[in-house]
Parts: structure tokens; C-alpha cells; sequence
């Protein structure tokens, strides 16, 4: 094969190196090799000369041990740098097969969008996207008795979509640049709101403290419209609000061009915001200045075989935060704790948070947080077992309560 090579070109084509090769070593060939070229000798209008493949054969004939030698040096080394490269070429052809090169628009969108695509971008094709998300909090407001409140407008002739949008999603779609939050979906009587955090934009790591400004803010915009709806007799509308804190980022799937979140915290949320019929009916009358009690229905020992909320709930006009979401707001800002009687609103043993936060627009608003106990109760009468070691957390909304951890933080 080394010798074949300077002269095997004057002869390929017509013939294939394979030819040239065996006309070198194997005398029987020969004769097919020349018949070949006769016969070809008319289409490509030229006349081999086998000369030099002859002196070829003669000079191998008579080639020296020493250059024997040198061509099976030079085959040694050659036949090692292709195994190393044939491995080489494995490991890259594994490597290969783990990635998936999308070219598709719609991939990689969703892919871009879970933080599951790698891109390497010259400089010239880099552009300032979105920030990676680091982690988000989930806010589900839900109406109480929307259907009861449809079926008395509807009764009276009045538009109960018309009621709902004007003095429920408006007033809050309103105030959602104020703490930088943006919608995840309305569904019906309920609207899911979620802020996120973002890398590198410290200034924006405030997501569940501004979470509870904005439920807050909701409830106090119910208070007010309920004022109105009472002199025009309409119905008042009651919410119920769960906050969820996660700390990963959500995933997202695309229904054409409309973005949709799904996260764990949009259902524990949903949890949160609900109220036990059951527990409302008992507690007819809340004369207490909270509006969010949680209770234990279950043994500890069923409680400890499932991680699904399974615990009973009475959420008026409440705000309730998970422990997650609790821990979170102690990072995020200075919570002074409160812990002892209040004689002005009849409280005893009341453990109390509150602390400051910036909004958006950097006008600071202030938070005041219950942590409780849960209570082991019977759910047949719900008469009071004992205390669990679980606790829930109330965002309050009394301004007793607001002006009570006033004095104290001053």
C-alpha cells in the first residue's frame, strides 16, 4: 500500500486502488488488470502504459529488509494513532447522544423558558433576555359564596360578570405594578397571582413580604367596595387568600404564544386560601380581630403518611402564609417578635411578627404576622383534644393589631 501510493492516481480511474493493489502482488491478477484497461482504452481516448506499475513490482521484489522494516514501523504507529482516535471518536459519539440540538422554535422556547437549554452565542448574537428565575411565591384569592351571589343577581336581573370584574380582577389588576407581581390564570371565582425572584436583582428579593403587602391591599380594596355595594344593596364580597412559598423556579409549558406556570404552590395555595363549611357554620360570628383558624381532624400518625394538606381550615377575609414562606419573610426583612397578652382586644398568650418592607415604587409598608398552633380537635363537634407541634401563620389585617406593634416598635 506505501508503495502503491505515488503512482496509483495515473491509474484510478479507470481502475479502483483495490486493482492497482492486487496487479502489485498477486501475479494471477495481472492479466484482468490489462484487459481492463484495453478495453477502456477507447472511452477515455488514452493508452495506459503499465511500465511503471511493472518497475513497481520489480522494486518490491528486491526491497531490503531494512525498508521492510521502516514501512512496518510506520504501519505500527499509524495503526495506533487511528485506535486512539477511533476512541477518542466514541467518547465523543457518547457524549453527542446525551444532547439534543433543538432547532425547532416552539422546543426551544420551552426550553429556554425551564432553564433547560444551553446556549453558546457569539459575542455579536448575545442579547439581554430575562433573568434566570431563582425562586416565586404564589398568591390564590378566592371568592366565598360566588355561587350563591351569581344566583341573587341573577335573580334581580343585574350582570353578576360585570359585578365581579368592576369590583374584584380591575382593582386588583391595578395595583399588581406596585409590588411586582403578575397574573398566572383566573379561574372563575378566584384569581392566582405570583411574584418571582430573579438572579442578580437583589432589589427584587422581597417576594413574600411583598406577597402579604398585596393580599393586604386586596382585602382592604374588598372593605372599601363592600361599603359601597351595602348602600346600593348588592351582595359583599368575602375573600379567602393562601400565600405559597417555593423555593425553586416554577415550569412552564406554552399553549401558543400564552406562557402557563405550573408549580407545587399553586395547589398548596388553593389549600391554604380554602374555608371548611363545616367550621364556618360553627364559627358563625367571628368577633375576634383574626380571621384565620386552622385545625388538626386527624391523628398525627395518619398526618405523618401523606405530605398533602389534610388539615381544616376556617379563612374569612384571611391571609394565610406557609412555614416556608414564614422562614423566607425572616430572611427578607426585620421581624421584632411580640410575645404575651393584649388587653384591649382580650388576647391572651398571642405570639406576634412584624417589620417593614419596601414596594416597587419603594414606599415602605408595614406587616404584622400571627403564628399559632394548630389545635388537635374532634372533627364530629370539633371540640378542642389538645395542641399540636405544628404551627400555622396569620397575616393580620386588624388596625388594632397594626397600632398595638406600632407603639411597640417605637
Amino acid at each position: 500500500s506505501y508503495e502503491m501510493q505515488p503512482l496509483y492516481r495515473d491509474f484510478c480511474p479507470p481502475l479502483v486502488p483495490q486493482q492497482v493493489l492486487q496487479y502489485l502482488i498477486n501475479p494471477k491478477s495481472r492479466r484482468l488488470v490489462k484487459n481492463r484497461l484495453k478495453r477502456l482504452k477507447q472511452l477515455y481516448g488514452k493508452t495506459f502504459h503499465l511500465r511503471p506499475l511493472n518497475r513497481k513490482v520489480v522494486r518490491m521484489e528486491r526491497m531490503s529488509t531494512r525498508r521492510k522494516k521502516a514501512y512496518l514501523i510506520r504501519f505500527l504507529r499509524a495503526f495506533c494513532t487511528y485506535h486512539r482516535d477511533f476512541c477518542c471518536f466514541n467518547v465523543y459519539r457518547d457524549a453527542v447522544e446525551r444532547i439534543n440540538p433543538v432547532t425547532d422554535k416552539k422546543i426551544m422556547a420551552l426550553s429556554k423558558a425551564n432553564r433547560t437549554l444551553y446556549e453558546f452565542l457569539l459575542p455579536h448574537e448575545q442579547e439581554m433576555g430575562e433573568r434566570p428565575i431563582m425562586n416565586h411565591t404564589i398568591i390564590k384569592a378566592d371568592l366565598r359564596g360566588s355561587t350563591d351571589i351569581t344566583h341573587r343577581m341573577n335573580r334581580r336581573g343585574l350582570n353578576p360578570a360585570s359585578y365581579f370584574g368592576l369590583n374584584f380582577f380591575d382593582p386588583i389588576t391595578e395595583i399588581l405594578s406596585e409590588y411586582d407581581a403578575h397574573k398566572v390564570f383566573i379561574e372563575g371565582d378566584a384569581i392566582i397571582l405570583c411574584i418571582v425572584e430573579q438572579e442578580d436583582t437583589p432589589s427584587g428579593w422581597y417576594s413574600v413580604a411583598r406577597a402579604c403587602g398585596m393580599a393586604i391591599n386586596m382585602l382592604m380594596i374588598i372593605s372599601r367596595i363592600n361599603k359601597k355595594s351595602q348602600e346600593h344593596r348588592l351582595p359583599v364580597l368575602e375573600l379567602g387568600v393562601g400565600i405559597c412559598h417555593r423555593a425553586a423556579a416554577p415550569t412552564f409549558l406554552f399553549d401558543g404564544g400564552r406562557r402557563i406556570m405550573i408549580s407545587p404552590a399553586i395547589n398548596l395555595a388553593d389549600r391554604l386560601s380554602g374555608c371548611d363549611k363545616s367550621v364556618r357554620r360553627i364559627i358563625q360570628k367571628n368577633r375576634s380581630p383574626f380571621n384565620l383558624f386552622v385545625f388538626q381532624g386527624k391523628a398525627d400518625t395518619e398526618m405523618s403518611k401523606t405530605t398533602d394538606d389534610q388539615f381544616i381550615r376556617y379563612n374569612v377575609n384571611g391571609i394565610e402564609l406557609n412555614e416556608a414562606g414564614f422562614r423566607k419573610l425572616a430572611q427578607e426583612i426585620d421581624l421584632k417578635q411580640f410575645y404575651g397578652d393584649i388587653p384591649d382586644l382580650q388576647l391572651e398568650k398571642v405570639r406576634l411578627y412584624t417589620g417593614k418592607f419596601p414596594t416597587k415604587s419603594n414606599r415602605y409598608q408595614r406587616l404584622v404576622i400571627r403564628e399559632a398552633d394548630v389545635p388537635v380537635v374532634n372533627p364530629k363537634d370539633f371540640s378542642e383534644l389538645h395542641f399540636s407541634h405544628r404551627k400555622y401563620y396569620e397575616v393580620c389585617t386588624s388596625p388594632t393589631l397594626y397600632r398595638f406593634t406600632q407603639k411597640l416598635s417605637r
